[in-house]
């Protein structure tokens, strides 16, 4: 009976340590197939509109980079006319993806914030945009398009149509 137990047992962590996974290859593949730079959301943080030329809004935005360090960010405001193309209103530029508000950046500023994930080589990212919005009229709706790029110069767009309106 002895024998049959420790033959048993032999088999089993045998079979058991036969069977695990190689996971190195599935993530190998899997870093090949994602984007270097993503923007994957955004939305205002507990604001509701319509608002008014003299407010600030806290815009957040996530995403992710795959083998790729951050570049610049850029977001536009383009109107949302009732029939043709819309058009771009205003714009900033950062030189990088945490820039305080100043005058160079029409007193905008980004703070981002960067995360280690479980993929390989890739990091996730939260940020936030703090956004004057005196140079946008009265009555009118607007679409917000946000622009990461890598050091690299690829890029992700996002855009939210309708994103906010204005009294």
């Amino acid at each position: 009976m002895k024998k049959i137990t420790y033959l048993s047992a032999i088999m089993l962590f045998a079979l058991l340590s036969s069977c695990t996974k190689n996971n190195d290859m599935i993530k190998a593949e899997l870093e090949k197939a994602l984007p270097a730079i993503e923007i994957t959301s955004m939305g205002l943080i507990k604001q509701t509109g319509p608002f008014a030329v003299n407010d600030v809004i806290q815009v957040s935005f996530n995403g992710a980079l795959t083998k790729a360090d951050p570049g610049v960010l850029d977001f536009a405001w383009y109107d949302v006319p009732t029939s043709g193309k819309p058009a771009m209103v205003d714009s900033t530029h950062f030189a990088s993806w945490n820039v305080t508000a100043s005058a160079a950046t029409a007193n905008n500023g980004v703070a981002t914030t960067f995360l280690p994930s479980t993929y390989p080589n890739t990091n996730t990212f939260s940020g936030n945009l703090n956004v004057k919005l005196s140079k946008l009229a009265t009555g009118k709706t607007y679409s917000l398009y946000i622009y990461v790029r890598s050091a690299d110069n690829k890029v992700a767009v996002l855009s939210q149509t309708k994103f906010i309106t204005m009294k």
